[in-house]
């Protein structure tokens, strides 16, 4: 088998385990799933989240990926050379 055909194959297999993983669920509910409120139920306003926890886990999330951000453009400038003391090149320390 070439590796193109692997490759390929590979993420086959993962998209159909991905959709069976998804689907499962999905395909459990018995009964009807409430409507969701429009925005003439709330005057007008969508509302995003209903508890203070809810906001506390957006603010943790939005922080992880702010984090996340700064650390792959810090990973990026270090192994591109644009530091004067990196070179660009791995070591082991």
């Amino acid at each position: 088998m070439d590796a193109f055909r692997k490759l390929t194959t590979t993420v086959a297999a993962a998209a159909v385990l991905a959709m069976a993983v998804a689907v499962g669920p999905v395909a459990a509910v018995e009964e009807e799933p409430a409507p969701a409120p429009t925005a003439e139920d709330e005057g007008g306003r969508i509302v995003l989240v209903d508890e203070p926890r809810d906001i506390f886990a957006l603010l943790l999330f939005g922080g992880l990926l702010a984090a996340g951000g700064v650390g792959l453009a810090n990973a990026r400038r270090q192994l591109k050379g644009e530091r004067p003391q990196a070179t660009g090149e791995f070591r082991w320390r």
